[in-house]
């Protein structure tokens, strides 16, 4: 997996996450370049296509569920060519527990998509 596509289904996972609630809040937002930064990785371009990511699905309206689909999806076709272990699935979780945690705690549907997460990732 070109590290491209994993940043995109961050962005993607970010976005649903965000939008788990009913509603992105800009707390949220906001937090995600931040969490990107400290906790995924430390590149630049990174935040650029977690950003973009979300942006487009955010202006799409998305369904949560369909984010979610699109960023397993692509975690799973590329699984072989990225280096997807322990240390990079436990990044991933932790940057969709920061990002449902930045407004008011994390909420019962945050807290389901990322045992929903959890769950898919043990495949890998």
């Amino acid at each position: 997996m070109s590290k491209q596509n994993i940043y995109m289904a961050m962005g993607s996972l970010a976005y649903a996450v965000a939008k788990a609630d009913g509603q992105i809040h800009p707390e949220e937002k906001d937090t995600i370049k931040k969490i990107a930064q400290e906790v995924l990785f430390s590149e630049d371009l990174s935040n650029d296509y977690i950003d973009r990511m979300f942006e487009k699905m955010e202006t799409a309206k998305i369904s949560v569920n369909d984010a979610y689909d699109y960023a397993i999806d692509v975690l799973e076709a590329n699984k072989y060519e990225f280096d997807f272990y322990d240390s990079i699935k436990q990044k991933c979780l932790r940057f969709m527990e920061l990002i449902a945690n930045a407004f008011q705690g994390t909420s019962s549907s945050e807290l389901n998509l990322i045992n929903r997460f959890k769950q898919d990732i043990e495949k890998y």
